[in-house]
């Protein structure tokens, strides 16, 4: 050493100090999740407790899944109460359908003049009356039960159906979904008939009821029976009542020789008239009836005719056996 110099470290041998850096790395390794909790603390806050200095525990490691050793339900029928609600609500499904499968039962009948009347777009009422042969008495038991029909026995009998119902299911879903009452007097009854319904389409109660020949059909709070549903129909009764709309003006229009007359009543106001028909022959005064006489003007004629012998040999077709009321 030098006379009058510091005094310099001992060095420490290169082997000694390789080791020492090495150690003082993994040292280090746990405290840098605590570094970089300073540095965030320090960005957020500008300072960091004494807490966020500690090094920060790392988390328990997750305890694996125990399988379910609870035992598997079995397989069982649902009740056949529930059974028809479900079913139900797959057959009237909205506004519309229920108003059409009234019209139709109507159509049916033979009636020439059909009411219909809504109250709060139909949430509240939906009556449907017309002058048809009505329903004899012998019929009363058997008018809402699930798939009681008087237009066919067995699936053959579907090749001559003409009407537009057939499967027995309307009636007995709307008596699932609300609360029914039917007025029905037959041509061969001197006095009409007030018919209550439960929602199995069991007849409660049956009481004499003056009307002329024809039915009618109550309907009120549909789809009160499901609570979910009844909620979304209501709230979204604007576009259920306008789908309605358009599915009774087709009705209106191909029904000749009909008159179908709708109303509305929101609250204690008055009734608005939604679509009236004069049951005229003709299909065309009946679109001039629904949209307008001035939409006839923009109209273009055409005349269906059946199939000739070609198309009904290349379809495989017996000219004899085509129905010729189809084509008029």
């Amino acid at each position: 050493m030098r006379d009058g110099a510091e005094a310099q470290p001992e060095r420490a041998p290169r082997g000694r100090a390789r080791a020492a850096r090495e150690g003082s790395r993994v040292a280090a390794g746990p405290l840098l999740p605590a570094r970089a909790a300073r540095r965030g603390a320090g960005r957020a806050g500008g300072t960091c407790s004494s807490a966020a200095a500690r090094p920060a525990a790392r988390p328990a490691p997750r305890a694996a899944a125990s399988p379910c050793t609870s035992p598997a339900k079995a397989i069982r029928a649902i009740d056949s109460r529930s059974v028809h609600r479900i079913c139900s609500g797959q057959v009237v499904l909205s506004l519309g359908t229920a108003v059409k499968e009234l019209v139709e039962n109507s159509l049916d009948a033979g009636a020439t003049n059909i009411d219909i009347k809504l109250k709060d777009h139909g949430t509240e009422l939906i009556e449907v009356s017309d002058n048809g042969g009505g329903v004899e008495e012998e019929n009363f038991e058997g008018l809402t039960l699930k798939h009681y029909t008087s237009k066919i026995q067995d699936f053959s009998d579907l090749v001559h159906v003409e009407t537009f119902g057939f499967r027995g299911e309307a009636l007995s879903s709307l008596c699932a979904l609300s609360d029914v009452t039917i007025f029905t007097c037959h041509k061969s009854a001197k006095v009409g008939t007030r018919l209550v319904f439960d929602h199995n389409g069991k007849i409660t109660q049956k009481t004499p009821y003056p009307r002329q020949q024809g039915t009618t059909v109550n309907i009120q709070q549909l789809f009160y029976t499901l609570p979910v549903r009844h909620k979304e129909f209501q709230r979204n009764i604007k576009k259920e009542y306008a789908k309605m709309v358009q599915i009774l003006q087709a009705y209106c229009i191909i029904s000749k020789g009909v008159r179908i007359n709708c109303t509305n009543q929101v609250g204690q106001g008055k009734k608005s008239s939604v679509v009236s028909t004069t049951g005229s022959p003709s299909l065309k005064e009946n679109i001039g009836a629904v949209f307008g006489q001035k939409q006839l003007q923009s109209l273009i004629p055409f005349v269906q005719l059946p199939p000739n012998e070609a198309v009904c040999e290349e379809y495989g077709l017996n000219a004899t056996d085509m129905p010729q009321n189809l084509y008029r």
